[in-house]
């Protein structure tokens, strides 16, 4: 006779495999179509007129990082929840020669953050490498004068792809892993590489990322990818293209890319005349979109 105790656990197994993976509620909402979307205000700062990346402070609560795209300085701004310019800080040692997407994730101290400043985008495909600035989260007056300072310790992490130069303009820091993921930019849409670099790269370091998967878009120039996000506890992933945002949910065990193979819900998608920014809320239960040009508004897609 069959030793039960062994069949029981076997199983067991066979069940606990089959569990599905839970959902992020961010991911929930917007496949349910309940997101509701606001619009926070205009960005009125006249510096402020192509803005390309935004994310949501560590450790400022309650405050956007925002960067413009080609033909700026290196520098970051703090925007708060009503468009306000809040502080402007420039990268000592850190060039812009195409800024295109920002990530913050928690720091090794409690209530830090760490910046990474994406100069990734080659819209002619030819730069040999790009560049990654990494700096700790700077404080921002919450009152009073708004800031304007020069960070310092800034690390840069050159980058090169394994296969000739690409465009892109979506960078991701998985704050599971610590992985940093690039998804590639075609303007004709279709399926773009993604690339992966390690986490912890030494100031300094010069690393060739490697593909580690594809991204599957329908084509034309609506479908090319203009940034991405993912939630600060990983579960939920957001990319842009031009023509819209798509939510993925995440298995958390897993490398942040493997969720590309998984179905994606369209969140909505305000109008925007050239959005190229999107970032999740602190607490994963908003996405804040964003579009280049003067006196843009900030959006927030919100779950009810």
């Amino acid at each position: 006779m069959p030793n039960l105790r062994i069949l029981m656990r076997a199983g067991a197994v066979v069940v606990l495999a089959v569990l599905p993976v839970a959902c992020a509620p961010i991911y929930n909402a917007t496949c349910k179509n309940t997101l509701v979307t606001s619009n926070v205000g205009p960005i009125t700062d006249p510096a402020l007129i192509e803005i390309s990346g935004i994310h949501a402070g560590v450790r400022n609560p309650g405050v956007w990082w925002v960067h413009n795209d080609s033909g700026d300085t290196a520098r970051v701004f703090a925007v708060d929840g009503t468009g306000a310019v809040r502080g402007t800080f420039a990268l000592s040692g850190a060039t812009a020669t195409d800024w295109e997407d920002i990530a913050i994730v928690p720091g090794t101290a409690a209530g830090t953050g760490t910046m990474y400043l994406g100069d990734i985008g080659d819209n002619a495909a030819n730069r040999t490498e790009i560049q990654v600035y990494r700096v700790a989260e700077p404080d921002v007056p919450s009152t009073g004068p708004a800031a304007s300072s020069t960070l310092t310790g800034v690390d840069t992490l050159h980058l090169t792809y394994p296969d000739g130069a690409h465009d892109a303009e979506a960078l991701m820091v998985d704050p599971i892993f610590g992985d940093l993921v690039i998804i590639a930019k075609s303007l004709g849409g279709g399926s773009v590489n993604v690339y992966r670099a390690p986490a912890n790269l030494a100031a300094g370091s010069t690393t060739a990322m490697t593909n580690v998967g594809q991204l599957v878009l329908g084509t034309g120039l609506v479908n090319a990818v203009t940034a991405a996000d993912v939630t600060r506890d990983g579960s939920a992933i957001a990319v842009r293209t031009y023509g819209k945002v798509m939510v993925f949910n995440r298995n958390v065990t897993k490398s942040l890319w493997t969720a590309f193979t998984s179905t994606a819900c369209n969140a909505p998608l305000p109008s925007e005349v050239q959005g190229e920014a999107v970032g999740f809320r602190d607490d994963g239960k908003a996405l804040a979109t964003v579009s280049e040009g003067a006196g843009q508004t900030l959006h927030l897609s919100t779950i009810p």
